[in-house]
């Protein structure tokens, strides 16, 4: 390929929640010292064999309790362990030829941030780095002030980011991860509702640090190029189409993730990072009504246009969903040494995924073209580049079905799952399982 390519351009991540990991104690009293990081060594060799060339640690800065209410933006969480042991963690993931991305929180804070306890004891000098500051009002926290908040989260008060003294705090925090601990990039929490100016400036500072560094966006919905563009932020969270995949699995209505495939894409074509679950949403295995539907929803991960991201356990099948308004389920400890293996063969299915897209161009930059689509039909894409081009079949039903590939491609197929090779005189019946995808290399 092109030298132009970025090393994200292709990636595969593996996403980690690092506290239960860690076996760090919810709730930090700020006097425990953990060294527990070294744990994500251990799980290296399997995030290498799985096919994954980043990593995504979410979170891992010092903060009060699950993370995202953060505490001191230049120290690691002293629950899980010290700076020196994350720099020298970087650098075994790096040797190892994985990539470090950390979850960044720089639309609001935790109450225990410096600045906001400043102002609870009375310098108002400190009123400007929030927003929504009313010295008129009390908090619902019993402050002798309002003020703006997450989500309507008094737990995470809300950054004023057009203060210059905020700006520079947090950017001259992320000049810090990338001088002391060499990261390639950055999840930037709450992206759908951080100030834009803010995302300028801050690609602008990581790029002259480092040019392939990487920024990537919590966004739900929207026209996803506001985001992702050359000036702000170079992927986002495809929430779009993560919506689509399982309900049109559990729907059997496969019209619905065809039209989300065509909608979520940027009109500017740049990449979005696809997933099946994270630590905010259920596991897929507990999202889906047949087990069988895992098959066909890896395969469109790893076929579909994006970058796939692998939320740790779900590549073995492992379920959970919130409970009691808690997301601990989502978020559970695994013994890497014994992993639960709900689904024993789901793991070797996602590392042949990962290998079939690591060696095709066409899985990782190529275009897509919708072929086929008809209700209670299998599901045919391309994905093309060059003179490479390749059909996916994808059957969601419960009865097995064929597919006329002629229509398309006048020449033989070859399955690159199975390694069968279709001649041409049978590709007008290309016939596919049950809960199966068949992933056909046209011949030139």
């Amino acid at each position: 390929m092109p030298n132009t390519r970025n090393w994200f351009d292709d990636a595969v991540f593996y996403h980690v929640y690092t506290f239960p990991l860690a076996q760090a104690p919810f709730r930090n009293d700020y006097a425990f010292q953990g060294h527990a990081l070294s744990v994500f060594e251990h799980w290296l060799p399997h995030i290498k064999r799985l096919g994954c060339d980043a990593v995504l640690f979410s979170p891992v800065l010092k903060s009060g309790s699950h993370g995202y209410d953060v505490t001191d933006y230049f120290t690691i969480d002293n629950r899980i362990g010290t700076n020196d042991e994350f720099k020298a963690l970087v650098q075994t993931f790096h040797k190892k030829g994985v990539r470090v991305v950390l979850d960044s929180v720089f639309n609001h804070c935790g109450r225990d941030f410096f600045a906001f306890q400043e102002l609870r004891n009375g310098n108002r000098s400190y009123a400007g780095w929030f927003s929504g500051v009313d010295f008129n009002r009390q908090s619902p926290m019993g402050d002798p002030f309002n003020y703006d908040t997450w989500s309507g989260c008094y737990e995470l008060p809300k950054f004023n980011l057009q203060n210059g003294d905020v700006r520079k705090y947090l950017l001259d925090a992320a000049r810090f991860w990338i001088e002391q601990f060499d990261i390639d990039g950055m999840r930037l929490d709450s992206a759908n509702v951080l100030d834009f100016g803010f995302m300028r400036e801050l690609r602008g500072v990581t790029v002259s640090m480092k040019p392939d560094f990487w920024l990537m966006g919590e966004v739900v919905g929207g026209e996803y190029a506001r985001w992702v563009n050359a000036e702000t932020l170079h992927s986002v969270t495809n929430y779009i189409l993560y919506k689509s995949l399982f309900s049109s699995h559990n729907d059997n209505n496969i019209y619905e993730l065809a039209n989300c495939v065509q909608n979520s894409k940027p009109s500017n074509g740049l990449p979005l990072y696809n997933f099946l679950d994270n630590h905010d949403q259920p596991r897929i295995a507990s999202n889906v009504k047949n087990p069988a539907f895992l098959n066909t929803l890896y395969a469109l991960l790893f076929t579909l246009p994006g970058l796939p991201s692998i939320y740790y356990g779900s590549e073995w099948g492992i379920r959970g969903v919130k409970e009691n308004n808690s997301d601990q389920p989502l978020r559970p400890y695994i013994d890497i040494k014994k992993p639960p293996k709900d689904v024993p063969e789901l793991e070797d299915y996602i590392r042949k995924l990962a290998d079939l897209r690591r060696k095709h161009d066409a899985l990782k930059y190529g275009g897509y073209r919708q072929v086929y689509l008809e209700y209670h039909r299998p599901f045919v894409f391309e994905r093309f580049i060059d003179n490479e081009r390749i059909f996916i079949v994808v059957n969601v039903g419960d009865s097995g079905d064929n597919i006329n590939l002629n229509k398309y491609h006048g020449g033989g197929f070859t399955d690159l799952l199975s390694g069968e090779r279709i001649p041409p005189e049978s590709a007008n019946a290309v016939q596919i399982a049950p809960h199966s995808v068949r992933i056909m290399m046209a011949e030139s």
